[in-house]
C-alpha cells in the first residue's frame, strides 16, 4: 500500500520538517530498519536528526521507497501533513506520532516503541471531508519548495 509518513523536529505551526517518506512506511515497518527504530527510539534531538537523515538515505537507497528530503522540496501536491497517513515527531525525549488527520501526539516509548492502534482521526468521514479541520493538530503548511507559510506576527519568535 502506498502510504506517506512525514516527520517532523517540534510540534505546531512552527514544527521543522525533517523529510518524508513514501510506500510501505507504516511505522511498524520502519521498526524493522535499524534506521527506523532509531529515529522511534531517539531520546536527544539530535540523535532523531542523524537518525532520520540515514532513515531517508537508507530507505531510497535499498528500495524501500521513495524518501524526500528538504532541500529538493515539499512532495505532495498538498499544503501539509494533514492529508498524509502518518506523522511523526520529536519533542521531551521522545519520538510521537498521530495518523494524518489525528487530533494529539501519541508519545512513544523508546523501550518499547510500537504505535498505538487507533491514533487518527476519531471521525474518518469527517476527515475525509477535510483532513486538517479541527479538532486535528496544528502543523505548517507548505507552499512553494517546501518553505512554511510565514508565522503570523503575534507567534514570531
Amino acid at each position: 500500500m502506498a502510504t506517506r509518513t512525514d516527520i517532523y523536529l517540534g510540534t505546531g505551526l512552527t514544527a521543522h520538517w525533517l523529510g518524508s517518506l513514501q510506500f510501505a512506511c507504516h511505522p511498524d515497518n520502519l521498526l524493522k530498519y535499524p534506521h527506523g527504530r532509531c529515529v522511534l527510539t531517539a531520546l536527544e534531538p539530535i540523535a532523531y536528526r542523524h537518525a532520520v537523515r540515514a532513515l531517508l538515505v537508507t530507505w531510497a537507497y535499498r528500495g524501500l521507497g521513495a524518501a524526500h528530503e528538504p532541500h529538493n522540496g515539499w512532495p505532495w501536491d498538498w499544503e501539509s501533513s494533514h492529508s498524509n497517513d502518518w506523522i511523526i515527531t520529536h519533542l521531551d525525549s521522545a519520538a510521537h506520532m498521530t495518523g494524518g488527520g489525528g487530533e494529539r501526539w501519541h508519545r512513544l516509548d523508546p523501550d518499547d516503541p510500537r504505535p498505538p492502534l487507533r491514533c487518527g482521526p476519531p471521525d474518518f468521514a469527517r476527515w475525509l471531508r477535510d483532513p486538517a479541520a479541527p479538532p486535528a493538530l496544528q502543523l505548517p503548511t507548505y507552499r512553494t519548495h517546501g518553505v512554511p507559510d510565514p508565522l503570523p506576527n503575534w507567534q514570531q519568535p
